[in-house]
């Protein structure tokens, strides 16, 4: 998970012209954006809320003839505020074929028209420009390190959790890697990367696997924007029902130097939300 539910400054509301109900985004200079609300689709966190604010003060106009992708687009949010900005060639694309469905409905409702260039596919697959670059990648990425075997095995003797499947939640270091892999392919010489990074997936490792993959050829470089501080939440009954075996498996990450997080007087797990620019050009 990269984030957990705002209700704060996501509100729901119905009978907005879409089928079913719908709740608003507020991102800040007048960017709202209505979404439908889909058991099947995210709905936008407080690490989603983070990263678009984000991106409201880090693009200048002279940003917006460059070329977009935004990779695990979701409801298709950060791609409308991009299209809001002024944004002229935006490509999103999801793993998940019912989100970018909701996604082009969305930016329907929102705008009238489509002109966002959607597509679905596992991290990189599925973009019909093949050899195409692009100057600005956004990728709120996924949450969770891989879990330890012990974890696995204790979460077996539960029954296993419904609802949410694990893979939603964990291995996010390994998705990572793979996106770090692909990269170079789809990026253009000089372009930027900003990704929103969970504590929880091991930044450290992470980030040098980066240069492991690619600093013999690119000069990388990773600057910090922004960071927040967010509080463990758990999306569904059954992940909240093995609460205290998920608190031991990050605590436990900590502990070992793997990934980060505290824990408050209160027993409340606090992770740290990252937001991250990094730049490649070819030596």
């Amino acid at each position: 998970m990269s984030g957990e539910q705002s209700w704060s400054k996501v509100n729901r509301v119905s009978n907005t012209g879409v089928s079913g109900d719908s709740y608003n985004v507020y991102f800040g200079m007048g960017h709202c954006f209505k979404l439908i609300d889909e058991p099947g689709v995210f709905k936008v966190s407080l690490a989603g809320l983070a990263f678009g604010s984000l991106l409201i003060r880090y693009l200048s106009k002279e940003c917006t003839n460059g070329r977009f992708l935004d990779l695990g687009t979701g409801s298709g949010v950060h791609s409308f505020l991009l299209k809001g900005m002024g944004v002229k060639s935006v490509t999103a694309t999801d793993i998940s074929k019912e989100a970018v469905f909701v996604a082009r409905r969305n930016e329907l409702c929102n705008f009238g028209v489509n002109s966002i260039e959607f597509t679905f596919g596992d991290l990189f697959q599925g973009l019909s420009g093949g050899a195409e670059k692009y100057d600005v990648i956004l990728f709120n990425a996924p949450g969770w390190r891989t879990p330890s075997a012990s974890f696995l095995t204790a979460l077996k003797k539960t029954g296993g959790v419904e609802g949410l499947p694990i893979d939603s939640m964990f291995y996010g270091d390994r998705t990572l890697e793979r996106f770090f892999e692909e990269l170079p392919g789809h990026l253009s010489d000089g372009g930027k990367v900003i990704i929103g990074l969970n504590s929880l997936v091991g930044i450290r490792q992470v980030m040098n696997r980066l240069e492991e993959l690619h600093a013999e050829k690119y000069v990388i470089d990773c600057r910090l924007l922004e960071r927040h501080d967010f509080p463990l939440l758990f999306y569904t009954e059954d992940w909240a029902r093995i609460q205290n075996l998920l608190v031991d498996e990050v605590m436990s990450w900590t502990r070992k130097g793997e990934a980060y997080c505290s824990m408050q007087e209160d027993g409340k797990i606090i992770w740290s939300y990252e937001i991250v620019e990094i730049t490649l050009w070819e030596r």
